[in-house]
């Protein structure tokens, strides 16, 4: 895996708020999501995190996800996030075996960048307002 540094950016004052998104559909899900969790907690800065809950497949075919969401602040750039995360999910057993039978490992997206909404149908749907209400609480 690449190594994280959360303070390589050439501005730390003022490092990003990122938002993601994770599920698992298949395996054990809890599990699968809770490590990616952890993982983001233990390599980003200022993490929070949702807790842990359930959601039908969005095209209701396959099986329930299990579903979280996190964010951070990260010293580093949009591209360089998304190759971390995509990483992860390939270590993780994400692969294109597992595209093809609709199986899902880990799935980790950023959603929000810099208050930016970069994946806007992920941002309109349940399985990311669940988790995004969790951790905008005041």
């Amino acid at each position: 895996m690449m190594p994280v540094n959360p303070h390589n950016s050439s501005n730390p004052q003022h490092p990003t708020k990122v938002v993601l998104s994770f599920g698992s559909n298949c395996g054990d899900r809890k599990d699968n999501v809770r490590k990616a969790l952890d993982w983001l907690c233990k390599n980003f800065s200022e993490s929070k995190v949702s807790e842990i809950y359930e959601t039908p497949e969005i095209h209701g075919v396959g099986n329930a996800y299990i579903n979280a969401v996190g964010s951070c602040r990260v010293d580093c750039t949009l591209d360089e996030m998304l190759a971390l995360t995509k990483e992860y999910e390939k270590e993780n057993g994400r692969d294109s075996a597992c595209r093809q039978r609709g199986d899902v490992p880990i799935d980790i997206d950023v959603v929000i960048w810099n208050e930016e909404i970069i994946r806007p149908l992920d941002y309109s749907s349940s399985f990311f307002k669940i988790g995004y209400a969790m951790i905008t609480e005041d």
